[in-house]
């Protein structure tokens, strides 16, 4: 039974409708169209008198203009990847030619990120006891999950000797596609049997994976909170199907059982249900989930739901919830929601970020949006060194920064435009206005300053490539391909930084001790939002 103290349908939602919007549309709304409660560019059931403060229309236009140049620069972006994993990969599958194409689905094809990062090996020096393990195993599983099933199954079965379990394509009900994979191993110990449920994030050449990034769309359970649209629909959230509420299949919600259909199975309650029978029929099993940039979202939502369904028995055994360049999921009211029930279940929750990783930075945390990170977080600087604390982000030349510089800039000019024209007339006025500029000039600056920073950042990762290998090992050295990705950082920090690479590299050399301090502190925590 779901408890009483919230509710799983969504009682207010916002859904930007990206469908046959042009730059012409939003050019047009933006310059004649005042607020946008009217526009066909959004739907939503939040009462009019909150429109002024809820439907900031600035962060509106902003998502919905980055999604239209993903929409055009999808289809590009899709032959550039498939063109890319064509060159990388005819030597490894010569002997798997079928009818003149390369074989994608072969153990030996792997895909752009495999090839930007090749190690599929574990650490041998990182053993059962040291703080890294399970880190460093779940950042390989994340990392693998980018990877088609029989390139997993003989990673998993043949290089980590342990038991793969499924490969499997979720659906999603609101896109109407496949969109969703996760994959789920079990390594067997002499104490407990640990089940790893791994989703997969990010592709860097699916133009629709980043848009769902940078939606700003959201949905609000009562009791709850308000959470990711883009990423509950990724896991399984349910259309709401009656005709007579006024939002019709834009409103969702999260039924305790369904019966799913065998050719659409819903991410969430497929693990589910598999997790149910394996610790049904195994008393000592325990599991954990993770994930990559968009599979981080996915990851730590998946036991918000189980929460949300009191799923007590599945929480008791979840051990740690694993996440890596993880977005922002949900507001401060989800974010205290979540964390209370995993203290309540003493669920670890490890949030991992990697130097300037532009998606830790999404959705913006503005007024409008109130999107917070959660918990404790474990941030690592371009030297492999972590540490632990609320607001590390803010500290680090990054560009979570240079987006949160521009937001709050361009909010303040507007803001002290308007002010301006009214009160200029007075002189106290007049000096609040200037004060306000003075404070414009100092985001400004500090957003020059952390540009400058992160590009200077991006150079030296180009020139540590070089020098790794002789510093932490063989397993370290860099390609050419992962070089030219590199470069790419000079001029945009934050996506080089999001790849796996990089992770993999902080969980194994970062210091033995982090994660247990990180844990210790974990268990003495109150609410911390960020």
């Amino acid at each position: 039974m779901v408890t009483k103290d919230f509710d799983t349908h969504t009682n207010k939602f916002l859904h930007l409708n990206n469908k046959n919007v042009t730059f012409r549309k939003l050019g047009f709304q933006l310059l004649f169209g005042g607020y946008i409660k009217d526009s066909s560019l959004i739907y939503h059931n939040i009462p009019q008198e909150k429109e002024n403060k809820h439907l900031h229309r600035f962060i509106i236009y902003l998502s919905l203009a980055i999604q239209v140049l993903l929409s055009h620069i999808s289809k590009p972006l899709s032959i550039l990847g498939h063109f890319l994993e064509a060159v990388l990969n005819p030597f490894k599958v010569t002997s798997v030619i079928h009818r003149g194409n390369v074989d994608k689905k072969s153990a030996s094809y792997f895909s752009f990120l495999g090839h930007l990062d090749s190690r599929t090996e574990l650490d041998r020096k990182i053993e059962h006891g040291d703080g890294r393990y399970y880190p460093a195993l779940t950042m390989m599983a994340s990392k693998l999950a980018y990877e088609n099933q029989n390139v997993i199954k003989s990673v998993v079965s043949d290089h980590w000797k342990m038991e793969f379990m499924g490969f499997y394509d979720f659906y999603n009900e609101f896109q109407e596609i496949m969109a969703t994979q996760a994959f789920i191993f079990q390594e067997r110990g002499p104490e407990n049997d640990t089940i790893i449920v791994s989703f997969r994030g990010t592709s860097p050449f699916v133009a629709h994976d980043w848009s769902t990034d940078f939606d700003i769309s959201w949905c609000k359970f009562k009791g709850v909170g308000k959470a990711h649209m883009g990423f509950m629909t990724a896991l399984g959230l349910k259309k709401y199907r009656n005709n007579d509420h006024p939002a019709g299949d834009y409103d969702g919600y999260w039924p305790n059982e369904v019966e799913q259909d065998p050719k659409f199975p819903l991410a969430y309650y497929t693990i589910r249900e598999m997790l149910r029978e394996i610790i049904k029929k195994n008393k000592k099993a325990r599991f954990i989930v993770t994930g990559h940039s968009l599979g981080a979202a996915l990851a730590i939502l998946f036991p918000a739901i189980l929460a949300m369904h009191d799923e007590g028995k599945l929480l008791d055994r979840l051990e740690g919830v694993y996440t890596y360049g993880q977005p922002r999921v949900g507001d401060e009211k989800f974010g205290k929601f979540v964390m209370k029930k995993l203290r309540e279940h003493d669920i670890k929750y490890y949030r991992i970020v990697y130097a300037n990783d532009v998606v830790p930075a999404v959705p913006f945390d503005n007024s409008f949006m109130m999107f917070k990170h959660f918990g404790i977080g474990i941030h690592f600087n371009s030297l492999y060194c972590g540490k632990v604390g609320k607001d590390l982000i803010l500290s680090w030349p990054s560009t979570y920064c240079q987006f949160k510089f521009l937001v709050v800039v361009l909010e303040q000019i507007i803001h002290i435009v308007e002010e301006e024209i009214a009160t200029l007339k007075r002189k106290q006025e007049a000096r609040n206005v200037l004060e306000k500029w003075l404070w414009v000039l100092r985001d400004i600056a500090g957003f020059i300053a952390n540009f400058i920073l992160a590009r200077l950042n991006a150079v030296f990762e180009v020139i540590r490539g070089f020098i790794i290998p002789y510093t932490a090992g063989r397993d370290f050295k860099e390609g050419w391909l992962l070089i030219v990705f590199r470069l790419t950082g000079i001029l945009l920090p934050g996506a080089a930084n999001h790849g796996p690479q990089d992770y993999v590299n902080a969980t194994r050399l970062a210091s033995k001790d982090l994660f247990l301090h990180y844990t210790s502190l974990m268990s003495d925590q109150k609410d911390t939002m960020s």
